[in-house]
This record gives structure tokens, sequence and C-alpha cells, in this order.
């Protein structure tokens, strides 16, 4: 009776975890073997784990990915496209993130740009590390959205697109943007600039985007502080990517 009272206490307390391993503790005669300090410990662990994993699930649900299946592991390295897995492998780690680096994924429509920095933002989440992935005429319509409701909605918005530890903007310069999209995209960029890390996925090359944004001086400043320092890659594709996924 005492065990099941603690063990409604220890749910109370939202210990789910610890809850559960000690319900398995008391059906699994084995675990009886083991020391206090030895049970405790395992208690703990669980708990602990339940808590890493709970927060990695929130954070992908946060990030918005469109391919929640986008992974590392996952990415193809055919011969064509360039790709090269010990620096792939070297971003999951997200060293470069930490660094307040940002990153460029480059490549014709279906060469799996999406998914590189989709999966890219899949290992920042496993390190718990907060994420938002966002195509570029979205992101542009909820700060108009925002804008037309308050200008504390308006404020809040940029804020958060200049605080997320990783922003991953897809469709980078598609088409031309307005004066008043290329002026909050400046502003959010440079508050971001040596703080935080961004990955931009064009078809464009940077010397392209320029072009694409009306103000010139908000166009090459936007630029230069997306491509300085940045990790560049470009992806070769003979055929769409999109069949295969990845």
């Amino acid at each position: 009776m005492l065990i099941n009272e603690t063990i409604e206490k220890l749910k109370q307390l939202k210990l789910s975890g610890f809850a559960e391993a000690l319900e398995e503790q008391q059906q699994i005669p084995s675990y009886q073997e083991l020391s206090f300090e030895e049970r405790l410990g395992l208690l703990v662990d669980r708990e602990c784990s339940k808590r890493k994993n709970n927060k990695i699930k929130r954070l992908i649900r946060q990030a918005r990915f469109q391919n929640s299946e986008a992974c590392i592991e996952n990415i193809h390295y055919h011969p064509e496209r360039r790709l090269k897995r010990q620096q792939m492998l070297e971003l999951a780690s997200c060293q470069y993130i930490h660094h307040a680096r940002n990153i460029a994924i480059l490549g014709a429509t279906g060469a799996g740009k999406s998914y590189l920095g989709q999966a890219l933002g899949q290992s920042a989440c496993r390190l718990g590390i907060t994420t938002r992935y966002v195509q570029l005429a979205d992101m542009l319509d909820e700060l108009t959205l925002a804008k037309e409701r308050s200008i504390e909605a308006f404020t809040k918005l940029k804020k958060y697109y200049a605080n997320v530890r990783l922003l991953i903007i897809d469709e980078w310069l598609l088409f031309k943007i307005s004066e008043e999209d290329c002026q909050n995209l400046l502003q959010i960029i440079d508050r971001r600039t040596a703080r935080h890390s961004t990955i931009v996925l064009s078809q464009f090359r940077p010397d392209e985007w320029i072009a694409q944004m009306p103000i010139q001086v908000a166009a090459e400043a936007i630029t230069d502080r997306l491509i300085a320092q940045a990790i560049e890659i470009v992806v070769e594709s003979k055929e769409s990517m999109r069949k295969q996924e990845h």
C-alpha cells in the first residue's frame, strides 16, 4: 500500500519516469538483489532519460519541420551529389552553432537541399538546441500578419526569429521581396549575426541574392552578414532527390 502511495506522489510531482521505473522494480524480483544506492541510481537515470527524450520531442515539434523523418543517418552520398560525409557528420555535432556560424546550402530544385537542412535541424534538436524551420514566404507572411494584429505581436515575432538558436530558412529569395520585407529581414539577420546560426537553402548563389531585394544597401548587408565566414554546401544532382526522399 505504501509503495502505491509513493508512486502516486511521484506522478503528482511529475516524476513519471521515476514512477514507471519504480513500478518495474517492484515487478521484477532481480532488482531486490541490488543495493538501495544502485536501485536509486537506476530510478534517477530513468527520470533523466525520459525528460531528455520529452525535451527532444518538444523541440522537434516546435521546429515545425515539413519532413520529421529527415536525419543525418539517412543522407545519400551518391558521387554525383559531391556531398562530403565527414563534413556532414561534423556539422551534425553542431559546433558551428556554438560558434554562431551560418550555413548556405545551394543547389537546383530537387537536389535535396530541404532534406539536408532539416536533417541538420534534427541534429540540433537532439542536442537540446532550439530550432525553427520555415520557408521564406511563410516567414514574411507571418511578420505581415503579426504587424496587422498589433505592434506587440510584430515585435514579439521579430524577437523570436532573432533569438531562436538555429533558424533554417528554406526557398531563400526564390522571388523578389518588398522594401518592408527587406527591412524586416535586415533587422532579424543583423540581430542574429555573431550570436546565433542561420541556415539558408537557395537555388541561387549569394551574388544573385542582391537582385531579389529592392534596397541595395540592405541587400548587401543581409548577404554579407549571412555569408561572411559561412559554411557553403553546393549540392549537385542529375535527378530529383525527391524520388528518393533524401
